[in-house]
């Protein structure tokens, strides 16, 4: 019987996306997101002392104190099982449920939104996904033209089409999560709507825009301000920002306000926020 075992590695969320490329390097077969830690899943077989050791190095020179809270060997089809089991229906709203495709018909939300994630960030399992969306069912209207930066599982882009926009510009820079998009967009019936490219908020040109959503890092969002603005400045439009702490949150605002952007509001879920910002 085929078996896996995941590997807990407690790490701090501003290091995941560095830490998610070094593990590329490790024939992982996923990658499961959750507070301050990162599940990595590997085929058995493969797995030796000195293969853990060379692991818990690369990530350690990507943050000093990441270690190692549990190993779990799971077999095959009891991993399947579970992880189907253990990815929820979440209701963002009374219209908006984010689900995977096998529990659809349990969802009697106006707008659906399917995903089935290959990483579980962008499931709406997580506070900074649901924020993101709660603001975007206010601030998308109809006919928009929008862009999702750091579109993951693809869930922003969808439901940004679910709710009227025209046209939706997706991008992220690992190629997981590009396939995953790609999948999730065709389960929506909205390719039509939807590019997703490969690609690196840093390097990327954004086009002229009404609407820009970004759940990324405080520090990826403050960087890149000037950008977002360039994008926005013609249609006066909108800004939503997630993956930001409470901590973080006068520090991002000042950033943003000396970018030109207006504060609109804030809301909040544990210890995340989300911002809405226009464009002035």
């Amino acid at each position: 019987m085929k078996e896996f075992l995941n590997i807990t590695f407690a790490i701090p969320e501003e290091y995941f996306e560095l830490a998610i490329a070094a593990l590329m390097d490790f024939e992982t077969l996923g990658i499961q997101e959750d507070y301050d830690k990162l599940i990595v899943t590997f085929d058995n077989s493969i797995i030796t002392d000195n293969f853990i050791q060379n692991l818990l190095e690369s990530l350690s020179s990507i943050y000093t104190d990441t270690r190692i809270v549990k190993q779990e060997v799971v077999a095959a089809q009891n991993w399947n099982r579970e992880w189907e089991e253990n990815v929820p229906l979440v209701k963002i709203s009374d219209r908006i449920d984010i689900l995977p495709e096998w529990k659809k018909q349990e969802s009697t939300a106006e707008i659906p939104i399917i995903i089935n994630p290959k990483m579980s960030f962008g499931t709406g399992q997580h506070e900074t996904t649901r924020l993101i969306s709660r603001l975007m069912e206010k601030y998308c209207k109809a006919g928009q033209f929008w862009i999702d930066a750091g579109t993951g599982t693809g869930v922003l882009a969808i439901l940004a089409v679910k709710l009227g926009a025209s046209n939706v510009f997706a991008f992220d820079n690992n190629f997981w999560a590009i396939d995953n998009a790609r999948e999730n967009v065709i389960l929506n019936n909205v390719e039509d709507k939807v590019i997703i490219e490969e690609l690196d908020v840093d390097s990327t040109n954004l086009p002229p825009a009404d609407g820009i959503v970004a759940n990324l890092f405080a520090n990826l969002l403050i960087e890149n301000f000037p950008k977002f603005h360039q994008s926005l400045v013609n249609s006066k439009g909108i800004l939503l920002v997630s993956g930001v702490l409470k901590y973080q949150q006068d520090e991002l605002i000042e950033a943003a306000e000396l970018n030109g952007f207006k504060l609109l509001e804030i809301i909040t879920e544990e210890e995340w926020i989300s911002v809405a910002f226009q464009c002035n």
